[in-house]
């Protein structure tokens, strides 16, 4: 691993109630700004690590202590129009990926893996499709896979999706100001009442999940992440919600990496044929069912994931 300095990173802070993250702004080559938190060994295996939607770089403070323990740098950003990160109007799978690969040299990383979470796995997927050899590992813990390529009634063979699936991911996206009023009023919501909010959408989730997300030290992590993921409003997860909506246009075969996918048979989120779809596509992907897990199971096994995303960087 080689690292340089970059002279465009102005430091922020950036606080959360079990530490301080060490936060920045990024500048890249293309004059996108992106706001970065560092967590884990400063000095350990890099690995890039992408959310989930809506999210923001603070989601991963609650691996923090786990990385140390690993050996790893976990190297969060923002996607557009979440925390620190201006927002893309109009931005695709493809557009984001073209900023996001200007990111590495902006880090000063030669190698280094990719931790995708939830919807931060499309963009995991699409950024190891576009940097092939430089990407040493890939990590998809729950992710989303290709909706609009492998579900949609047009797809050849289509996985099967619940009609709240297809009305949220394929359907909802397409009606932009809708989707705007209610984020708007369930922001608000949230907002007023944070605590409340948390244990009142527990009640929608099946008890495994529940019983994760209701836990004091998780709420303590997700209130201040999904606080700081709206600074701004809802339109980083409209268009996360957006860009999901749509096909890829990635090339599975550019992606050099070996690749583990973890997913739980639980998860009323992530659709479970959707994700298990994409571990087919993916080369070298070893995929694992999670059997009972939800889709908050990685709160209970940080430390695991971890030490398997050290492994596939060693192969």
């Amino acid at each position: 691993m080689h690292r340089r300095t970059n002279p465009e990173v102005d430091q922020v802070d950036a606080k959360v109630e079990r530490k301080e993250a060490e936060s920045s702004v990024v500048t890249l080559r293309s004059g996108r700004r992106v706001g970065v938190a560092t967590y884990g060994d400063p000095n350990g295996l890099p690995v890039l690590a992408m959310h989930g939607a809506p999210a923001c770089r603070l989601m991963f403070d609650a691996a923090d202590g786990p990385a140390h323990a690993c050996g790893v740098r976990l190297i969060a950003f923002d996607r557009p129009g979440y925390g620190l990160t201006p927002l893309d109007y109009g931005a695709s799978l493809q557009s984001r990926t073209d900023v996001f690969a200007e990111l590495p040299d902006a880090l000063g990383l030669d190698r280094f893996s990719l931790f995708g979470i939830s919807g931060g796995g499309p963009y995991a997927v699409a950024l190891a499709a576009r940097l092939g050899s430089r990407v040493t590992g890939l990590a998809l813990v729950s992710p989303l896979g290709p909706v609009a390529d492998v579900a949609s009634r047009s797809a050849p063979d289509p996985v099967h999706l619940s009609t709240m699936q297809r009305g949220f991911f394929l359907d909802l996206p397409r009606h932009h100001w809708f989707l705007r009023s209610n984020a708007e009023i369930v922001l608000r919501s949230f907002r007023v009442a944070p605590s409340f909010f948390v244990s009142t959408v527990g009640h929608l989730l099946p008890e495994v999940d529940r019983a994760i997300i209701t836990r004091e030290d998780v709420s303590r992590s997700l209130i201040p992440m999904t606080l700081e993921a709206t600074r701004h409003g809802t339109l980083g997860a409209i268009a996360d919600l957006e860009i999901f909506s749509e096909p890829w246009h990635v090339d599975y075969g550019q992606i050099t990496a070996p690749a583990r996918l973890w997913q739980g048979t639980a998860d009323t989120i992530v659709p479970l044929g959707v994700s298990l779809k994409l571990g087919e596509l993916v080369p070298d992907c070893t995929v694992t069912q999670v059997e009972g897990g939800g889709h908050f199971w990685i709160y209970d096994a940080i430390p695991d994931v971890l030490k398997a995303v050290v492994s596939l960087s060693s192969h």
